[in-house]
């Protein structure tokens, strides 16, 4: 049985929807770890116009939740102060309030984000009620925006300010978005003198609209801007990783989970990449749908963020108290089972583990029920090279579900997450090694992540 490959956020992460970065472990499984990401190589920027390589780029990634109620930086520099608020929720994320009962509602930030840089992503979900004007992009220190993105009147605008908008399409219906939720990214790439915005709408797999933006280079921060109505904002990130990548048939936005797209820096080549899951308990309507897994990609997979080198191992929650096994080869983005539904019971201790033995030239999928006593083992054939990047994923399908997300039960833990490089050392990953991305899920879903709760990425219900 082939499956279109588990989709990953957006980036959001999540990006929807959900865990995993590689933060924290258990220190009886490190035998030696590091904190210092200095040995880590940069990942290049955004490839279309030329590369951004470390030598010449400051990476950097500016994330706003709302999370705690804290405006996270954000000053308010015209009209009304914005308030955080619980409802409209984005998936379970707080959402910044803006009204223009006033006038014009404008906020400003600067925190964590560097000037100048040659490529520089956005990423917002806006929810923008009847005929509300919301906007939100790159702007300079005398707070003017020189690329924007955003919704008015049901429509969703691009631009290199408010006085140039062009109109994209109108805002989608029946997405994996949440009721009224639009989520847009943009990629500002500069090739040479000019400046252009790719823009993708609620997908990835095509670019919804090109737009100029020859300003774009003389930002200073970022800003959101309402200049009608009421509007809500959640999930913003300013970032050098380029955000969103066009791969045909396949849209990383449509679905929960966290991505290379969130990815910052290259691992030293590894060879083994390990993590380990609890399933206390879940409830499932439909199997297939709610799964959880690994990732490990070669050099090609983690700079280009491509089907190639990317190899995937996980496992389907099924109805029953089943899992059903699944790999992912790195030469397409197509899952296949490889083993039968299987039960399995409450409070099993999955370990997950994709492996390059160099020596057979294969890449070995295994996953080891320690509650049964069971592993279950499925090798490619493979001479790519090691690995550089890897993550972790839970998520939920929306693309083929019966039944609403808050339908599906599910409680367990994320833990021990290792990589070993080719040199024998097996290690953590620093905080640093990915975004800062809180992520959503349903409170139907009781997640713990790494031993590490400082470091963790947390979920918000």
């Amino acid at each position: 049985m082939k499956n279109r490959m588990r989709a990953f956020l957006a980036v959001s992460i999540s990006l929807a929807f959900l865990l995993t970065p590689l933060t924290g472990f258990a220190a009886s499984t490190v035998l030696s770890t590091s904190n210092d990401v200095s040995h880590l190589s940069l990942l290049p920027g955004d490839r279309v116009g030329g590369p951004v390589t470390a030598a010449t780029s400051t990476p950097f990634a500016f994330v706003s939740n709302f999370e705690n109620d804290s405006l996270g930086g954000w000053t308010s520099i015209r009209g009304t102060a914005p308030t955080i608020v619980s409802s409209p929720s984005y998936s379970g994320e707080p959402s910044l309030a803006s009204t223009t009962k006033s006038g014009v509602q404008a906020d400003y930030v600067t925190q964590n984000i560097t000037a100048g840089e040659g490529n520089v992503s956005l990423h917002v979900a806006i929810d923008a009620v009847a005929k509300g004007v919301g906007l939100f992009g790159l702007a300079t220190a005398a707070h003017t925006f020189v690329a924007v993105v955003g919704v008015s009147d049901g429509n969703v605008v691009a631009g290199p300010n408010p006085a140039h908008l062009t109109t994209i399409e109108a805002v989608p219906n029946d997405t994996a978005q949440p009721a009224g939720w639009v989520l847009i990214i943009a990629n500002v790439v500069h090739p040479g003198a000019s400046s252009s915005m790719k823009v993708f709408v609620d997908r990835t797999d095509v670019v919804a609209a090109t737009v100029k933006v020859p300003g774009a280079l003389n930002y200073s921060g970022a800003m959101i801007e309402t200049t009608h109505g009421s509007v809500h904002y959640s999930d913003v990130i300013v970032s050098t990783y380029q955000m969103a990548t066009r791969i045909p048939g396949y849209n990383n936005m449509e679905g929960y989970g966290q991505g290379s797209a969130l990815l910052v820096t290259k691992l030293p080549e590894f060879d083994n990449y390990t993590a380990t899951m609890t399933l206390k308990n879940w409830s499932v309507p439909q199997s297939g749908i709610l799964s959880f897994q690994i990732n490990a990609m070669n050099l090609t997979g983690t700079t280009v963020s491509t089907c190639d080198g990317f190899f995937q191992l996980g496992l389907s929650l099924d109805k029953g108290g089943k899992i059903s096994p699944w790999y992912v080869p790195g030469v397409n983005c197509e899952s296949t089972n490889f083993v039968g539904s299987v039960a399995t019971p409450a409070d099993s201790v999955l370990v997950l583990s994709i492996v390059w033995e160099n020596s057979t030239h294969q890449i070995r999928f295994s996953i080891d029920d320690t509650t049964l006593g069971k592993t279950w083992t499925h090798s490619i054939a493979y001479k790519g090279g090691g690995f550089y990047g890897a993550y972790t994923q839970m998520e939920f399908q929306p693309c083929c579900n019966s039944s609403p997300i808050g339908d599906y039960v599910l409680s367990g833990e994320l833990s021990n997450m290792v990589i070993t490089t080719i040199g024998g050392s097996v290690q953590s990953l620093p905080a640093s090694y990915m975004l800062p991305f809180m992520l959503d899920a349903p409170p139907t879903w009781d997640l713990g992540y790494y031993q590490n709760a400082h470091a963790a990425y947390d979920e918000t219900s």
